[in-house]
């Protein structure tokens, strides 16, 4: 499966697999003025001059969709984050670190200085991913 990273004004919105671009084109969550990226492209190009997505086979709706009210949390429920892209609800995101775990124990082994810049480097560089698409795009719930 090929990963399509969407951004738009400098952020990195997430990463989805290339068979999906054209429903979220159609949806409007990837918009025509994002830049995309994928493994083994030199460089970022903006979705609607350079990537031309397959049409849906779907017809769009007669109405237009309505747009989604922002809700506050329900202070009764137990979970914690939201995903924004599938709509799931957990209470503990997948936590991922760059780089590798073998490789950080054996700076560890080489010098303790070395060790402790990568392991900081690895803390810094984590994100949170939902548990069910695995996407960037989670949101947690303000109490």
């Amino acid at each position: 499966m090929v990963l399509v990273h969407i951004a738009r004004a400098g952020r990195v919105l997430g990463r989805y697999p290339e068979a999906d671009l054209p429903v979220l084109v159609g949806a409007g969550t990837v918009k025509a003025s994002d830049h995309y990226w994928k493994k083994g492209m030199a460089g970022w190009l903006v979705v609607g001059t350079t990537f031309d997505p397959p049409k849906p086979s779907t017809p769009p709706p007669a109405s237009p969709v309505p747009t989604p009210v922002p809700r506050k949390p329900d202070p009764r429920s137990h979970l914690r984050y939201e995903c924004l892209r599938c709509g799931a609800k957990f209470n503990d995101a997948v936590e991922r670190k760059p780089g590798s775990t073998l490789l950080e124990i054996i700076y560890w082994c080489v010098t303790p200085w070395a060790g402790g810049a990568y392991s900081a480097g690895r803390s810094l560089g984590k994100s949170s991913h939902c548990p069910r698409c695995d996407s960037e795009q989670i949101q947690e719930e303000v109490w």
